[in-house]
């Protein structure tokens, strides 16, 4: 079972008790999915869980027996059928600026966004990405305007046959879930927020780690270098004395990092003091070398 298939199980799960709210979760569906011909009613879904759900409702809500078949195009998709002049004239309503849900209580609006994420939605695990979107009809404006109302700006991709309005904004997503009133998937989409920016962090802080390493070993690489040459040609003398103390250090010392190094000077340098003196010898040995 699928992250999204998991979400609207939880909705499956939970009893409503309020008529307002009963009715306000159909308004979801049927401006998701719903299509009326006269005051014939169907509405295609993804599951028979779903569709019998919904038939649960149509029953409460409109007094109506709801059949249930299986979509032509085959699969798991069901379609739920009734007839209703009520929901009928809810769905044209949609098409010309009518509210969206009934709002007699402050649940309405969450158990509407339920409604339509059970009829149309889906959202991607968090662990892999962060996307939620919405695949509707007839009721398209409405629905754009529901967000943009809430203070979720969607995004919107056009297909033949229907809207697929989006969100890949993490806040946009927990926020939607929030006011859904889903606080456990808003919850799992934030742990899921929170652990991607710690393992960005320690990836962040190993690969700089990493690169200072590297450009430590180069540089540790061409003193050497420079320093064997210098000594080969008998050029070491040439250097001040705690210069070439410095140098014969190094190069007796070769794996060692700049604080250990640094702990072995005598007198005591410093290991930003000891980078500085080998950069130093480096530059003065190149200049004796080119000569």
């Amino acid at each position: 079972m699928s992250f999204s298939q998991d979400q609207k199980k939880e909705i499956l799960d939970q009893q409503i008790k309020t008529s307002c709210c009963k009715r306000a979760m159909l308004q979801g569906i049927l401006s998701a999915k719903a299509v009326a011909e006269d005051k014939h009613i169907s509405i295609s879904v993804e599951s028979i869980e779903v569709a019998e759900y919904i038939g649960g409702l149509v029953f409460d809500i409109y007094s109506k027996s709801a059949a249930v078949s299986t979509s032509s195009k085959g699969g798991r998709r069901r379609i739920v059928e009734f007839e209703s002049p009520s929901a009928a004239k809810y769905i044209w309503s949609l098409t010309s600026g009518g509210a969206t849900h009934s709002d007699k209580c402050p649940l309405c609006l969450s158990a509407y966004l339920r409604g339509l994420f059970l009829a149309c939605g889906r959202v991607a695990d968090p662990s892999k990405q962060f996307s939620l979107e919405f695949s509707v009809g007839g009721a398209r404006d409405a629905t754009i305007s529901l967000f943009e109302d809430i203070g979720l700006t969607p995004r919107i991709s056009e297909k033949p046959n229907e809207t697929v309005i989006y969100f890949k904004r993490s806040s946009f997503i927990e926020d939607f879930f929030a006011l859904a009133g889903m606080n456990n998937t808003a919850f799992s989409l934030m742990n899921a927020k929170i652990n991607s920016e710690i393992r960005n962090n320690v990836n962040r802080i190993t690969n700089c780690t990493t690169n200072n390493i590297d450009r430590a070993v180069a540089a540790s690489m061409r003193q050497i270098s420079v320093f064997e040459e210098l000594e080969g040609r008998g050029l070491l003398s040439q250097l001040p004395d705690e210069l070439a103390d410095t140098a014969r250090l190094r190069l007796e010392h070769r794996d060692m990092s700049l604080s250990q190094l640094a702990a072995l000077t005598s007198p005591r340098v410093s290991k930003s003091g000891l980078s500085h003196r080998l950069a130093r010898i480096t530059q003065i040995a190149e200049s004796i070398l080119k000569k």
